[in-house]
């Protein structure tokens, strides 16, 4: 929705959802879409922030600790599991914590987020106008990532691994598969990473150097671990 500015000062909101070109007599109406929007939907990203006085997830509003309606949700956290509220079926969700426990809660600043999509001239034969958001890099054809065998009729689960180099992993396991072969799959996916480290879970911190010891053993079933270098 867009909200018009009077004598007041009011600042405007822009337009940052899906809009329509209009049709005429020789075509109709169609969906203009907003590219942003999409790569959004199709790469979520969630962050988690612990204040003194309670959380937050992303720009939301501050939720209390001792809230019966947040129990499952950081009891998922404190188990190292992404929340349920988050997971969004079988897509992957990158989840970011944050730890501001020594500050107060304040709300965030509202941004402004313009149109970025590409939309039409009303009724003629014109060119398209577009926006003026340059087009994003192509990028290079991927190197062929190391993938883990799964027995697909056994239970499976996903686990996000945080690098010590700041990038995220998401893969399938097994419950059968061990916490060395989470190890594996980390050093095949990064050959140059360190050599030697601790995987982990934060909120609660639980290091899990047991190599034999099996996912569903350990409880890391849609968990989100950490490497850490020794």
């Amino acid at each position: 929705a867009v909200v018009s500015t009077q004598s007041t000062g009011k600042k405007k909101e822009a337009f940052a959802g899906s809009g329509f070109r209009l049709g005429n007599e020789a075509s109709g109406s169609a969906p203009v879409v907003n590219r942003q929007e999409q790569q959004e939907e199709e790469n979520p990203e969630r962050t988690i922030t612990f204040w003194k006085n309670g959380f937050s997830v992303d720009d939301g509003p501050l939720r209390k600790i001792d809230d019966p309606a947040n129990k499952d949700f950081l009891s998922s956290v404190m188990r190292g599991e992404i929340p349920r509220e988050l997971q969004r079926g079988a897509a992957e969700v990158h989840v970011n914590m944050v730890d501001k426990r020594g500050e107060e809660f304040v709300p965030p600043k509202p941004v402004l987020r313009p149109f970025s999509g590409s939309g039409y001239r009303l009724g003629s034969p014109a060119p398209p106008v577009t926006s003026n958001t340059p087009a994003a890099p192509t990028n290079p054809p991927a190197a062929t990532k190391p993938t883990v065998k799964l027995d697909e009729s056994q239970p499976t689960t996903s686990i996000q691994i945080r690098l010590a180099d700041g990038t995220r992993l998401v893969s399938k396991f097994n419950h059968t598969h061990t916490v060395g072969d989470v190890r594996e799959f980390i050093h095949l996916s990064r050959p140059d990473g360190p050599p030697s480290f601790n995987l982990m879970t934060t909120f609660p911190n639980k290091v899990y150097s047991d190599d034999s010891q099996t996912i569903g053993q350990a409880g890391l079933q849609n968990a989100v671990i950490m490497q850490k270098k020794c």
